[in-house]
């Protein structure tokens, strides 16, 4: 099993993510850098339900995933809860742009 996210270009991208912990108060953001820190794009972090059940969806609209211009890089999720920023993975993921054959 690949622990790569692979992000299809041109195409509206969906994700989910089960933390297995209540963050229904908590704000969840996640980017993916180059390894020297550029940004290369963002997800629209939403909860499946209300977040108590600790279920993200991670959505990257077709025009972002469109517009990357790097073959890979690497996404974390940042979770802020009472004001702290906390770590969700132990190290980040990796992430492949692939194109798509049909236009």
């Amino acid at each position: 099993m690949s622990n790569t996210i692979v992000v299809y270009k041109g195409r509206t991208n969906i994700v989910t993510v089960s933390l297995g912990i209540d963050v229904s108060g908590d704000t969840i953001t996640s980017e993916i850098r180059t390894a020297s820190g550029v940004f290369i794009a963002s997800w629209v972090v939403t909860f499946e339900d209300d977040g108590s059940d600790g279920e993200l969806v991670l959505t990257m609209d077709n025009l972002v995933s469109g517009a990357v211009l790097y073959p890979s890089g690497l996404m974390d999720l940042k979770r802020v809860s009472g004001g702290e920023p906390y770590p969700v993975f132990d190290k980040p993921l990796e992430v492949e742009f692939r194109e798509t054959v049909t236009v």
